[in-house]
């Protein structure tokens, strides 16, 4: 049974939120557990393979960025005009942000393509092996061809999310991965006659698994059966003023991406400073610290969904519970998984390798990452209400504090050789979790403050 935003039912406000978490957070789960198995299949090659991996992370991000701050323009906009039940400037916000979207991707296809090696290379610093960049290298000149396909699902999918959809983008991600590891399988080690690419090879499968998500994406907005659809009219139409309204909230979200990016670049560049295997024991711990971010990333999307609802529908009461409720199951999930990394991170890490310091060293920074990860958590539930309510430069505030100074100026402190700390790879994590902490201080505040009830978008 579907309930209404508006009823007055606890317990089927309790069914809303966990209708929009439940696929999130499965799909989360199943983006996390598929990077892991991913990250497992790469691993097989050696350490330097997880270290070539791990280097294109980070360039994948920052390309990353623009449409995940596009996506939080279009989930707020398209979730007011569902709200208020308006489907004619709901297709507008899912056209215009699919014009958006062709654009920056041609312009970050062509920084990437010419600048990619630049970025690789400032990243793996002097102590990388020349190995282990041109590994990566190869990886990600695949990525740059097969990122338009990702651009494009990411931005159907914060449509769909904001009319309240959220299990077509599980059901999209659960195919893309699945085709990812079966053509990992053939790639990576040359199985069922297909050639042995190694690192490339999984590259190649992560961009098929890309294309087949497009697919199901493109299907959900064309078959007419949504609340939004593509319209190929409006496709080849500019309306200066929807888009105006998407970036209002959109270049706010971008300015936090990309201060993210760049305080994320300099963190990495302290972690290569530690060497090839504090690097793959940095790389293994990250993978599986996915699963600890789930939980606040799934409730996170109901949160946003809810709060864009209840606004277009001039309930911010409804908003504030909605929150809350959201908050407590937040809590709940997140002290399971923490208990889950804290007392079994050393076993999954063995599935990574059979390296016993390094299997050591990982389980390590789990248990660092563990005893903050409800806080963790909560702080992405706050920042996606606010983002909801449009509040997104509040956002640019909280990661300028969290990524760009907290965290790399914690690391140079406990890091840094001349200083008295000393204390590696753990005063990396130490300071990562600080950052979680200061976030989640700074977030709650602003939640109830109460501003955001007032933003016009």
């Amino acid at each position: 049974m579907e309930h209404d935003i508006e009823t007055e039912s606890q317990a089927g406000r309790r069914a809303l939120i966990i209708n929009l978490s439940w696929p999130a957070l499965a799909e989360s789960i199943l983006v996390s557990l598929v990077s892991m198995v991913d990250m497992m299949m790469v691993a097989s090659l050696g350490s330097y393979a997880i270290g070539a991996v791990g280097l294109v992370t980070q360039p994948r991000f920052v390309m990353l960025a623009s449409f995940q701050a596009l996506s939080v323009g279009a989930t707020a906009m398209v979730s007011r005009f569902k709200g208020a039940r308006d489907r004619e400037n709901g297709n507008m916000v899912l056209n215009q942000a699919l014009v958006i979207t062709v654009g920056i991707t041609a312009i970050l296809f062509l920084a990437m393509f010419f600048g990619g090696e630049t970025l690789v290379r400032f990243l793996a610093g002097k102590n990388i092996s020349e190995r282990t960049i041109q590994e990566a290298l190869s990886y990600l000149r695949v990525q740059v061809y097969g990122f338009p396909t990702l651009s494009l699902t990411f931005t159907i999918n914060a449509v769909l999310r904001g009319v309240g959809n959220t299990r077509a983008a599980f059901y999209n991600n659960a195919v893309s991965n699945l085709v990812n590891i079966f053509f990992n399988y053939c790639l990576i080690g040359g199985k069922l006659g297909f050639p042995a690419l190694g690192v490339t090879g999984a590259s190649i499968a992560t961009v098929i698994g890309q294309c087949a998500a497009l697919g199901m994406a493109l299907w959900k907005v064309l078959d007419g059966r949504e609340f939004v659809r593509v319209e190929f009219k409006k496709l080849f139409s500019i309306d200066t003023p929807m888009i105006g309204r998407i970036l209002n909230i959109g270049l706010p979200a971008l300015a936090e991406q990309f201060v993210m990016r760049i305080g994320i670049m300099f963190f990495t560049v302290i972690v290569t400073s530690l060497g090839d295997h504090s690097y793959a024991a940095h790389m293994i711990a990250m993978s599986i610290q996915q699963l600890s971010f789930t939980t606040g990333m799934a409730f996170g999307a109901a949160a946003t969904t809810l709060v864009g609802q209840c606004l277009g529908r001039v309930r911010t009461d409804l908003a504030k519970l909605y929150v809350k409720m959201t908050q407590n199951l937040s809590y709940i999930v997140s002290l399971l998984v923490a208990l889950m990394l804290f007392f079994g991170g050393e076993h999954i890490a063995s599935l990574y390798s059979d390296d016993k310091e390094l299997i050591h060293l990982a389980a390590t920074m789990l248990k660092i990452i563990a005893v903050v990860n409800p806080i963790s958590n909560a702080r992405f539930v706050y920042l996606a209400a606010l983002r909801g309510a449009g509040d997104s430069r509040f956002a640019v505030v909280v990661s300028i504090v969290g990524v760009l100074l907290v965290r790399p100026l914690m690391s140079l402190a406990l890091v840094v050789p001349h200083l008295p700390f000393q204390l590696g790879l753990a005063g990396v994590w130490i300071a990562l979790s600080s950052d979680g902490a200061v976030c989640y201080i700074l977030s709650r505040f602003r939640f109830r403050q109460g501003k955001w009830a007032g933003i016009k978008v």
